[in-house]
Parts: structure tokens; sequence; C-alpha cells
């Protein structure tokens, strides 16, 4: 097995991230939309494009379920096996998606849902909110914040539920 992935979009200096918004050290799509390429002989098929949303927890998942390993219970893995669907030929698993990072006064945090995506980001005392319809606009241009309030609250509160399930170690 041969996985090709990067943890981050790229740095503004170092390389362009278009048609995504953002770059490395943010939950905009250009910073955590990445490209992943792998090769599984007699596992995958070949020069199949897959486009489910997929995090690096998932490759973990894939390449201990790849080497026959079983984590013990306690220990889990967060991602799922995803290699391992993709060569079953199965559909993606509907799941939501949650992101949170901080870095010195900013604090960013996401979640995603089908094609629905909130993110939160507070710098200092600034607090800016969005909400994107990933299908219609994958480039992050157009904030529905206001316009879809419900979808908006709703994706609040599934991260709020997460973050309460999952305390941030600093």
């Amino acid at each position: 097995m041969f996985i090709f992935c990067s943890d981050n979009g790229a740095y503004p200096i170092a390389a362009s991230n278009t048609p995504f918004r953002g770059h490395a050290s943010e939950l905009f799509e250009g910073g955590i939309h990445v490209a992943c390429m792998a090769r599984w002989p007699g596992k995958l098929p070949v020069n199949v494009v897959d486009s489910r949303p997929t995090l690096t927890f998932d490759l973990t998942a894939s390449i201990l379920a790849a080497a026959g390993c079983q984590p013990s219970q306690r220990r889990r893995p967060d991602g799922i096996d995803v290699l391992g669907q993709i060569a079953a030929g199965k559909p993606p698993v509907q799941r939501t998606l949650f992101w949170r990072a901080r870095r010195a006064e900013r604090t960013w945090k996401a979640v995603r849902d089908q094609d629905l995506k909130y993110v939160w980001r507070q710098d200092g005392d600034q607090l800016d909110q969005y909400l994107f319809d990933l299908s219609n606009d994958p480039g992050e241009t157009r904030n529905l914040i206001d316009t879809r309030a419900q979808d908006a609250e709703r994706l609040k509160q599934a991260l709020a539920d997460w973050e309460a399930r999952m305390k941030a170690n600093r």
C-alpha cells in the first residue's frame, strides 16, 4: 500500500490553494482540502477519483485494517477504514466531521454535515461565523450565515455537543 497525502493546504507565499479559500492553519477549505492518492495493488480500483470527505484519521484506521490489526476498544482510532470502503465498492458513510485549532489568540472551529459547513473563528475579541454550501460554493465565497440561520444554528449546536464530548487537552 502506498499513500500520499498532505496534512494541510499551502501557505500563501509558497503556493496557491485555488479554487479554495484560505491556506494552511485555517479551517477554510484552502487549509483542509488537500490531495490524497493511494495505491493498493489488487485491492483499490485503478484510475478512480473518489470525492468522499476524508480525514487523516481515516488513513490511520485504513492502514490498521489493511495490516489486520485489531485496536483495543479503549484505544479505537477516531477515523474509519475509508480505503477498505473504496476497495469494497461501498458508498461513502454519511457522517458529520469536526475540526478545532488554536494558534496564539486565534481559535478556529468547524463542522461539516454533508455539503453544509459552519466555521467559527475568534481572533482576540473579534468573532466571525460563516456558513457555506460546498456543493454550490466550494471556494467558500458566499457566507449564508444570515440567509440560512436555522442550518447555522443546527451545525453550531452539533459543534457544541461534539466539544462537550471531546475536551481539548490544552
